[in-house]
């Protein structure tokens, strides 16, 4: 059984057992951390293999709790011409047209691009959420395949939603059960499955009974947009006098099992109902501001207990940016600087992303004996004094861009700042020929 030693690094173990060794070493076997602590007290096992990192930051990899792999081809698209003023058009002028046009090829090219961005900026672990409805029956195999290409860990979905039709409807459900029936019972795979649903105001209450059967039948919970703009909140009213959070929750969607992704328009009459029953929110600040859809309730959230995780919605894989928005965002809306200090941060990026993670996967999470191998080191030269009490402040400054090393389940996927799965140029190319393809559709 091959053994590495990854050694000479200031570790952030988000562990609260041991948070910080000034200098220390990660001991790797068979996927998992079979050993970490202080230089001083390393000795060398027979035959490991050393890697010396020569001071660079090591931390958990990051996990997104909420992606797009589909949107990917998106990026500088000058074909979508039409105005859009606000959410409804955003998505009837862009995305429900862009979503029709995609084949097999482009979800597959759609994927890698997204995996790759995010493998270099440190993102090991993606929750991603597909919609490709004239492709969507086999579309979550294309994606797993990128996503065993590239190295990385994932839990995928495929969106249901009615506004295609009944056909379209009744093959996302399929395309949701086969592939989590298909991936049940082994928990350590960097595969997992659950159910996706677009949101309420796409689904009809018969689709929302039988999908919540056809979730309780298999043991899983969903991941599903909730409260992005108001049209989402203004539509529950509208079809039973209700907030949108609470019609989900009376049809069973919401859970200890479930992603609510977004949230922006919801109060604190809603944030309680996640609360009480456990159901975890994806937090997409850069996103929802691009949008101008708002700025979610985040720091009251976190407040009162809720299990808030940052994601990026397909929009961003750098979790050290999005975290920096994240904050400045809160503080901004609140008027007030002392909300979303280093404790929010650590909650927000780390502890609550592991949660999340650990709703799919075992032994996901801190830096620490038994849990898997998933890290990044970065190289990282602090112009002011780096320890225990400052990580956010100079994590949010300037970790993106240096990530040197990424390491996930054991096995390496960059390093000395060069991917090592994958010919980024060569799959670059295709996917500039796919993009240009679905360009000329548009």
């Amino acid at each position: 059984m091959a053994i590495t030693v990854y050694k000479n690094a200031k570790i952030y173990t988000m562990d609260d057992a041991a948070p910080y060794i000034a200098s220390g070493y990660l001991t790797v076997s068979d996927g998992k951390i079979t050993d970490i602590g202080c230089m001083s007290q390393y000795k060398r096992p027979e035959g490991a293999a050393e890697t010396d990192l020569h001071g660079m930051v090591v931390l958990p990899g990051s996990i997104h709790s909420h992606s797009h792999f589909y949107g990917q081809f998106i990026r500088g698209c000058y074909t979508l011409t039409e105005p859009m003023a606000n959410w409804q058009q955003i998505l009837g002028r862009m995305w429900w047209k862009v979503d029709k046009l995609l084949d097999d090829e482009i979800n597959y090219y759609n994927a890698m691009m997204g995996l790759i961005e995010g493998v270099e900026m440190g993102t090991t672990t993606y929750i991603d959420h597909q919609a490709s409805p004239n492709h969507s029956l086999g579309s979550l195999e294309l994606i797993e395949k990128a996503v065993n290409e590239v190295g990385a860990r994932a839990c995928l979905c495929y969106e249901v939603t009615d506004r295609d039709g009944k056909e379209r409807c009744e093959n996302g459900i399929r395309e949701n059960v086969q592939f989590i029936k298909a991936h049940q019972g082994d928990r350590s795979a960097l595969v997992q499955g659950t159910f996706g649903l677009h949101a309420s105001y796409t689904l009809e209450n018969d689709t929302l009974e039988r999908c919540a059967a056809e979730a309780a039948a298999l043991g899983v919970g969903f991941h599903i947009h909730v409260a992005e703009d108001k049209a989402d909140v203004y539509d529950s009213y509208r079809r039973c006098d209700k907030h949108v959070v609470n019609r989900l929750n009376d049809f069973g969607i919401l859970g200890n099992k479930t992603i609510a992704a977004h949230c922006v328009n919801v109060g604190p009459e809603q944030w309680s109902i996640f609360k009480e029953n456990g159901t975890m929110v994806a937090h997409n600040p850069e996103s929802n501001m691009n949008n101008a859809v708002g700025i979610a309730p985040v720091w009251q959230m976190l407040n009162d207990g809720v299990c808030v995780a940052l994601g990026g919605d397909g929009f961003v894989y750098d979790s050290f940016k999005e975290l920096q928005i994240a904050v400045v965002a809160q503080r901004a809306h609140a008027g007030d600087p002392r909300v979303m200090g280093g404790d929010a941060s650590e909650r927000l990026l780390y502890k609550n992303n592991f949660k999340v993670a650990s709703t799919f996967f075992d032994n996901v999470g801190a830096l620490k004996a038994g849990n898997a191998a998933d890290f990044i080191a970065v190289n990282y030269s602090a112009p002011t004094p780096l320890n225990e009490h400052n990580l956010f402040s100079h994590l949010t400054s300037n970790f993106s861009g240096n990530v040197d090393t990424v390491v996930v389940n054991g096995k390496v996927l960059k390093k000395n700042g060069e991917l090592t799965t994958v010919d980024k140029e060569a799959v670059f190319a295709k996917c500039r020929e796919h993009a240009e393809r679905l360009w000329k559709m548009i």
